[in-house]
Formats: structure tokens, sequence, C-alpha cells
């Protein structure tokens, strides 16, 4: 449990912590100890996005935005390439460097009432945490920049209507859906997980002949492990995979 204050805002100490927690999963991945990671928050909002008022108590503003924002941004990454699937739940208001984190997860679940604006523009910011670049990539250029320039509000709803989230789901059963996709995840095939995580990764610089090469040396290389076993033998003879 990360603690933070009002909104759960971005500040030093904040990043800081996220960036130690992504260290955890991304070894924790690699040795087998971690099956999933969750990334949730408590309160009214899921993150308001940036402390604007450590910011401004900073004595060199723009070397603590900087710092704050390089160490979210190496969590960002780290999260990316951890082989172990990463879920974000997003409740109440997201807004700013939080939508960034939330979509950093490979699994994105938010509430439809959810509320999600960038809202940089309106402090005279420009966005972080990698916005541009996955409101760009899931939402093209036009909608990407309708959402930064004019801090447009959107839900959930909206959100997942658009192909930005995986999924929109009413509030009141978000905390049972979420847990149903982690349960899935933690005990599903870790190393296919990570293998069609580092596909759909590196899907955006390959040419299809390229991906289909990869794509061929993946599954081929997956097929004689232990979860390739139980997983065909299960299915061949009709009952539930048991992972190890």
């Amino acid at each position: 449990m990360i603690r933070s204050g009002a909104g759960n805002a971005l500040d030093m100490a904040m990043a800081e912590a996220l960036g130690e927690a992504a260290d955890r999963v991304e070894r924790g991945a690699a040795d087998g100890s971690v099956r999933v990671a969750v990334l949730a928050a408590e309160g009214k909002a899921f993150c308001v996005g940036g402390d604007l008022q450590e910011f401004a108590a900073a004595e060199q503003r723009d070397v603590q935005v900087a710092a704050v924002a390089d160490e979210l941004h190496r969590t960002i990454l780290v999260l990316r390439r951890a082989a172990a699937p990463v879920v974000s739940v997003v409740h109440g208001t997201v807004a700013g460097g939080g939508i960034g984190m939330a979509l950093a997860a490979d699994v994105v679940l938010i509430a439809e009432e959810a509320k999600v604006r960038l809202a940089y523009t309106a402090a005279g910011l420009s966005p972080d945490c990698g916005s541009t670049w996955v409101l760009t990539d899931r939402l093209g250029p036009a909608r990407a920049l309708d959402l930064a320039l004019t801090n447009r509000l959107i839900t959930g709803r909206d959100a997942a209507g658009w192909g930005l989230v995986s999924r929109a789901v009413p509030s009141e059963a978000l905390a049972t859906v979420a847990d149903e996709i982690v349960e899935a995840l933690r005990t599903g095939p870790a190393a296919a997980f990570a293998q069609t995580k580092r596909l759909v990764e590196s899907a955006r610089t390959r040419s299809l002949a390229e991906q289909l090469d990869e794509e061929s040396r993946s599954i081929a290389g997956l097929i004689t492990g232990p979860d390739a076993r139980e997983g065909v033998d299960a299915f061949l003879a009709k009952r539930p995979a048991v992972f190890g």
C-alpha cells in the first residue's frame, strides 16, 4: 500500500514509491514470485494528476517537475516490459499523469461513471506520463488533440467505447470484475502471458512479415513447455487446465 496525499496526487514521494513497486513487480515476474500486478487506489479519486502544490512550492520548479516526471516515466517503462500482466482498476476521477499511469497497464478496467480529463493545458502545461503517445496510438491524433487541448471531460464508458481502455463496468461491479480478471491472470499460463505481452508491444515497430516470423518462434518455443502441455491436454480432455 502506497500512502499519498489528497486525490492520490503524484508528488516525488508517490513517484518514488511507484517506482520501487514497479521494480518489485519486474523482479518478481522474472523469478516467478509475481504472477499479476494490480494498480488501484483508495479514496474518491484514482489519481488527480501531478501535485501542483508541491511543484509551486519548489525552489526550482523545472527541476522538481522533471524529477517527478522522469521517475514516473521510468516506472511506466518498467511496468510495460515486466513479464507479468499488469491490471489497473480505475474509479472516481482520473486526470493528468494519473491517466498515463492507468494506461501503462496491460488490462485497464474502469468504472463506467469515472471521470477522465487530461487537464494539463488548464494549468499551462503539456502532457506527460506517455499520454500523448498512448492517446495518439489508440485514438488517433484528432481525438488525442481534442482531449489534450480542450480538456474535454469523458466518462469511463466513453473511454471504453473509443478503445482507450480495455473495458468499462458499472461502479458497483468494479471490484468484482477486477477480482475475476486478477484471479484468471494469477492462475493462468505465465510464460504465454509474458510472450503475449512482448508480441503485442513489438507489433508497433515490426512489419507484418516480421511479426509473423516472431509469432512462429514464440509459439514453437512455448509448445514444449509445461503450461502448453497442460493446456493442450486439458483442452483435448475437455477439462479445466491447471497451470503451474
